[in-house]
């Protein structure tokens, strides 16, 4: 997962009517927040849109993992073959914490906020 990120950016403001330093908050690469530094105007975007983009994500993740294996094998087949099993019954739990770890992160951005 991707750490929260901040920027500062000169936008203009609806607030001062002018240009300003703003704090730009990006979560995953999604804007969620801005913040003029001047007035403290803050516009908060869709909390869900992080949530839909992490979802197509994990489809994007799984719909190409046989290309991933496929290279995978082709660089090391001995490893590949070797840790296959273990994968194959672990990949399923590590996707539900990891979901489940994006969720609660959500819930905590959503108290902060």
């Amino acid at each position: 997962m991707m750490p929260i990120t901040r920027l500062e950016v000169g936008l203009s403001c609806s607030k001062c009517l002018k240009e300003q330093i703003h704090t730009l908050v990006y979560d995953n690469d999604v804007l969620i927040r801005s913040e003029c530094q001047n007035c403290g105007k803050e516009v908060f975007f869709y909390e869900g849109s992080l949530l839909a983009v992490y979802a197509k994500e994990v489809v994007c993740r799984i719909l190409t993992k046989p290309i991933r294996m496929s290279r995978e094998f082709r660089r090391d087949l001995g490893n590949a073959i070797a840790t296959l099993p273990s994968r194959i019954v672990s990949k399923p739990g590590r996707i539900m914490e990891e979901v489940r770890q994006v969720v609660n992160e959500e819930e905590e951005k959503k108290k902060i906020l």
